[in-house]
């Protein structure tokens, strides 16, 4: 995959603004900041696929993640080259299909099932749950300390909430021997819970981590559109912060994923896939 990135003018993702604190001594003046959002315009073969509102940062991953985690791309061998470019006209990436590879099709298929509001109304969903295999993983394959492990990682390393309190988080870490391997992890945020998932899923694309071999732990709730994201891109374990949806429970159930919720400090809500889990002493 051949790459051409031409930030030009490269934009802050917090900025600084005055403000007013409520103390029960009174109203002072103070400074605070802000989480920066911005459209950016996704295109295949010169076709828009989507705008997203996102973070200013990592717009390649979040693209890449994007375009796997919705079903258009199979891998990152279906494209043939990325350009990225940020000018006052907007915020652009652009992908071209690798030769032989047939992507309008795909993007066909995606605008039939998909609207600009997202996943709308029953049928919808059934088409999208239909799409996606259950998985056939080995059970006790996670010990519930990699899930607190990835969680605290996770914690510590959540910059932009920690200065503005505007974003959400997606990490991802590989499970080895049940255990975590902390050098492995890789977080990132965004405004949005689904841009922060699709960034962390491009990013392991472009350093080819082993998808099916990870734990993705999120800091918001988890939708039956995050789920299904994930199953796309061949992650069956998933923890967060936050409760699932019951159209959630319900998918994963369908396909033997494991799905925690609640996951903060070392308790957690196990709605599905409890056979993951080895059991400690």
């Amino acid at each position: 995959m051949k790459m051409d990135v031409k930030p030009s003018n490269a934009l802050a993702v917090t900025i600084g603004t005055g403000c007013h604190n409520l103390r029960p001594e009174g109203i002072s003046a103070g400074e605070c900041e802000l989480i920066v959002e911005e459209p950016l315009l996704i295109t295949v073969d010169d076709k828009p696929v989507a705008t997203l509102m996102c973070t200013p940062e990592d717009e390649i991953s979040l693209s890449l993640g994007f375009l796997y985690t919705e079903g258009i791309i199979r891998s990152e061998r279906d494209i043939g080259a990325v350009a990225f470019c940020r000018n006052e006209s907007g915020n652009v990436v652009r992908f071209m299909a690798a030769e032989g590879v047939d992507l309008a099709s795909r993007l066909s298929a995606h605008r039939a099932v998909f609207s600009s509001c997202s996943i709308c109304g029953r049928e919808a969903i059934q088409a999208v749950a239909a799409c996606l295999k259950p998985f056939d993983r080995r059970e006790c394959r996670i010990s519930p300390k990699a899930i607190v492990e990835l969680g605290a990682v996770m914690n510590r390393r959540q910059r932009f909430f920690r200065r503005t309190g505007g974003t959400h988080a997606a990490i991802m870490g590989q499970i080895k021997g049940g255990g975590l391997l902390p050098e492995s992890a890789i977080l990132k945020e965004d405004i949005g819970r689904h841009n922060a998932l699709d960034k962390v899923v491009g990013e392991a694309l472009r350093r080819k981590v082993p998808l099916g071999e990870s734990l993705l732990f999120l800091s918001g709730r988890m939708s039956f559109e995050m789920v299904a994201k994930a199953a796309r891109a061949g992650i069956s374990d998933i923890a967060a912060v936050s409760a699932p949806t019951a159209l959630a429970v319900e998918l994963a159930r369908k396909l033997n994923m494991l799905l925690v919720g609640f996951a903060r400090g070392e308790s957690a809500v196990v709605y599905s896939g409890k056979e993951a889990l080895i059991a400690e002493r």
